[in-house]
């Protein structure tokens, strides 16, 4: 077997692993925490949870508050939580095993030095955002 083709066989393996075990978060946000790892123990990110359905806004501040250390802000009704922590793979794990979880995604933002930059990504199930229902039935999360 050539090298090439041993490179594309380990690459699939390593795909088909980062989709196994991980399959909720996105696989760019993976390859850049591991590039980044490789110099940084924990790098700084900015990560963006994709809830199914609504949550209890006050329960699950209170939970990432509380497991996490950090303030998350809602968007989207409260189905699109962001929050700034330093990362590595077993959090991903540790966030990503909650049923509700839809999608996880994230940002770099640097050394430990900036705050998060917020939300950078859109949910991509429209339909299942919760902003027209809120507006009619009068709720308002803050942030």
């Amino acid at each position: 077997m050539s090298y090439i083709e041993e490179l594309e066989k380990k690459y699939l393996e390593f795909d088909s692993l980062m989709k196994t075990g991980l399959p909720k978060v996105d696989t760019h946000l993976i390859l850049d925490i591991l590039h980044r790892m490789a110099g940084e123990k924990n790098p700084m990110y900015t990560l963006e949870i994709f809830l199914n359905k609504k949550p209890d806004v006050e329960e699950l501040r209170n939970k990432i508050s509380n497991d996490l250390e950090v303030m998350p802000a809602f968007y989207d009704g409260g189905t699109h939580v962001v929050i700034a922590h330093r990362i590595n793979l077993e959090m991903l794990e540790y966030l990503s095993s909650d049923e509700n979880v839809y999608r996880i995604r994230g940002t770099y933002t640097g050394h430990g030095q900036g705050a998060s930059i917020g939300p950078v990504f859109e949910r991509e199930d429209q339909e299942e955002t919760w902003a027209d229902y809120d507006r009619t039935h009068g709720r308002i999360y803050a942030t």
